[in-house]
């Protein structure tokens, strides 16, 4: 599946690419800080979710399973939701950074959790930084999400990356599960997620964002669900 990006360089200037994503791989409970891990966990515990025997996990996703734009259909229930991630890239042996989130049917992952991950897209920005670019500072970076509450939006999830693994030993990890380690091109890699800030009510609109402090700019992607009862009534 080919998606067009706008790659941000250190020095300002922009790239277009246009990308074949080949692959998709969710990675979750990828927190440096174990005690950050467990809260998420006891997060979806909450919802009926079994904990993981070991953390990290992976899970491969369908290469069509994925999207940029800002709404898209879902069933007629509460009981999914977004988290803010960052994906990584890969492509002509480089890897470039990005964000969205990895929408997740809950009912369905505490039954199969690989299947769960086939329901709903994963979303992801239009813009994009190269990794190069903030490899060394990449702790710094702010990660946030929001939800709307009552028509107004609230800060959801917010965390510096330093609370997840970094990059290259995402990267390394990852690689070791391929049949061929090598075989990198077109994959997309999402990088899991921090626990929530507050215990928010079902919202269909969702927003992530990365900032970088340190360069003083931002990427993000936005999306808002469409239920299908807006044109099916059963």
């Amino acid at each position: 599946m080919r998606m067009d990006f706008k790659l941000h360089r250190i020095s300002g200037d922009t790239e277009n690419l246009s990308i074949d994503v080949r692959r998709i791989i969710n990675a979750g409970y990828t927190g440096r800080d174990q005690a950050a891990v467990q809260a998420h966990i006891d997060e979806l515990k909450e919802e009926g979710i079994p904990a993981p025997d070991k953390t990290p996990t992976y899970f491969p996703k369908f290469a069509d399973r994925l999207t940029q734009d800002e709404s898209f259909e879902v069933l007629d229930e509460t009981d999914h939701s977004g988290e803010a991630e960052f994906a990584l890239l890969f492509v002509g042996g480089n890897v470039y950074v990005g964000t969205g989130s990895d929408h997740t049917d809950r009912k369905l992952e505490t039954v199969d959790i690989p299947k769960a991950k086939q329901v709903y897209v994963n979303t992801i920005s239009r813009d994009l930084w190269d990794l190069a670019d903030v490899r060394g500072h990449w702790d710094e970076i702010v990660l946030r999400s929001w939800v709307k509450q009552g028509g107004k939006k609230v800060l959801f999830q917010e965390a510096t990356l330093d609370a997840m693994l970094a990059p290259d030993d995402l990267i390394e990890r990852v690689k070791a599960l391929l049949v061929d380690p090598s075989d990198t091109e077109g994959l997309v890699v999402y990088s899991g997620t921090v626990a929530a800030l507050t215990k928010a009510d079902y919202s269909s609109y969702f927003e992530v964002e990365l900032n970088d402090p340190k360069l003083g700019r931002k990427i993000g992607q936005r999306y808002e669900l469409k239920p299908v009862a807006k044109w099916f009534k059963g």
